[in-house]
């Protein structure tokens, strides 16, 4: 029957509801490749805690400790959410809007949890609940701020945009408000060690200065510079602040210890390194869309640099990158020879311009580039079987690419053998 039009499939009306509301599909109901990898990556934190109480890994007071977990995702999802515009413009990635709602969701949904598991370790007496909200002020502020998170995701369907028109973009801006009266909670809630509060604060500022920047100025990377040392001091501000009027400790002291770095880098530091990187990256991206971009040295340079990524974040946060070395080993020597790899990958990448199996190259140099990370934690059964699932990942890539071109799948054996020479040194050592 060539040339006749194909009958579509029928579908029960609970497998089309089922498609068009599933959250890896797209409006059609066929699988989304973005929508699906940010569900996963959403569904991460609430599995790992899952894992952790199931196997008992909460310590004394496993409640408290998913509370404030789920608390803290709450937070870094919303921010998220708020992070979809500044994508958009500054790395010119238009299709990562269709996520934005989901994110948001998402947000309001960990922040549920978060309510739903401290009203369980007050054993559900809700009167004790609600004279707790009414009488302690941070509590006070995280209702209204879960109140008001809740709004946004019962109006964030498609029913409610129509239904509501010019209205609804007005209720989509009481985000900003919410997004000042979660920081504020989790300042209050932190007690005295707010280093977590004072970077979401940090980055807040970060996302709210830069849509006050003008339009056609907000993806440049020297606006972005300056953004990134403005969000730094209102940082460094707002942990001045906190610690002089919020608590007893020596506010001086505190900043300067921002300024030693032997310990890593502190929040305000952490923040002006957040911004650097964003305008560093925007520089990037001009430079790819010159004609320095059609260059292999273009790709070859941006490859290599991901054998710095897990060093710089290592060095960021004060975690020690030499300890999962084999004893004698210096670190330049592994950051040297990913250089060379990564190097190779990025030539590989340019044969590939043009062609869609770019992106599965792109997943793998950056899976690879922070794998590393993996080796600093102490989960070593988990670091290896991400080493086997790179390795693994690798030879998909390089199996995908040999249509497209034969050099260009070679080249990414070595890189791929690399990650599992690193995945195999430190059990060796």
């Amino acid at each position: 029957m060539s040339g006749a039009a194909r009958t579509p499939a029928v579908r029960s009306p609970f497998e089309r509801f089922l498609a068009e509301r599933a959250p890896w599909a797209d409006r059609r109901g066929r699988f989304d490749l973005v929508r699906g990898t940010v569900f996963g990556l959403l569904l991460l934190p609430a599995l790992w805690l899952a894992y952790r109480a199931l196997a008992g890994l909460l310590g004394a007071r496993p409640l408290t400790v998913a509370i404030h977990s789920t608390g803290y995702w709450a937070v870094w999802i919303l921010l998220a959410a708020l992070v979809v515009s500044p994508a958009k413009a500054v790395f010119g990635l238009p299709n990562i809007v269709v996520v934005r709602r989901q994110v948001g969701v998402a947000a309001a949904c960990y922040a549920v949890l978060h309510l739903a598991l401290y009203v369980t370790d007050q054993n559900w007496r809700l009167w004790t609940v609600a004279t707790e909200v009414a009488t302690r002020f941070y509590l006070t502020i995280g209702f209204v701020a879960f109140v008001g998170l809740g709004a946004l995701a019962w109006t964030s369907s498609d029913y409610w945009v129509k239904r509501m028109g010019a209205a609804w973009k007005r209720l989509q801006r009481w985000v900003y408000g919410i997004g000042v009266l979660t920081a504020a909670h989790f300042f209050l809630q932190s007690k005295a060690d707010v280093s977590a509060a004072t970077v979401a604060a940090g980055v807040f500022a970060w996302l709210m200065l830069w849509r006050a920047l003008p339009a056609g100025r907000d993806r440049g990377p020297v606006p972005l510079l300056g953004l990134a040392v403005a969000s730094a001091v209102v940082t460094l501000a707002a942990e001045f602040a906190w610690y002089r009027f919020g608590t007893k400790i020596d506010p001086m002291r505190v900043l300067r210890g921002e300024f030693d770095l032997a310990f890593g880098v502190h929040p305000a530091g952490l923040v002006l390194v957040l911004g650097l990187a964003v305008a560093l990256a925007a520089w990037v991206r001009g430079l790819g869309q010159g004609a320095f971009g059609a260059r292999p040295a273009y790709t070859v340079l941006l490859y290599a640099g991901g054998a710095l990524l897990a060093p710089a974040v290592c060095w960021t946060l004060g975690w020690g990158l030499d300890d999962v070395l084999p004893e004698g080993v210096s670190l330049t020597v592994p950051v040297a020879v990913g250089l060379a790899l990564f190097g190779l990958l990025g030539l590989g990448r340019h044969w590939l311009r043009g062609s869609g199996r770019g992106l599965a190259l792109d997943l793998f140099w950056l899976a690879a580039a922070l794998y590393p990370l993996a080796l600093v934690s102490d989960q070593q059964t988990a670091a290896v079987a991400m080493g086997i699932a790179a390795v693994t990942g690798g030879i998909v890539v390089a199996w995908r690419s040999w249509p497209v071109s034969r050099g260009a799948a070679l080249l990414v054996l070595p890189s791929a053998l690399g990650v599992a020479a690193v995945a195999v040194a430190p059990l060796l050592g």
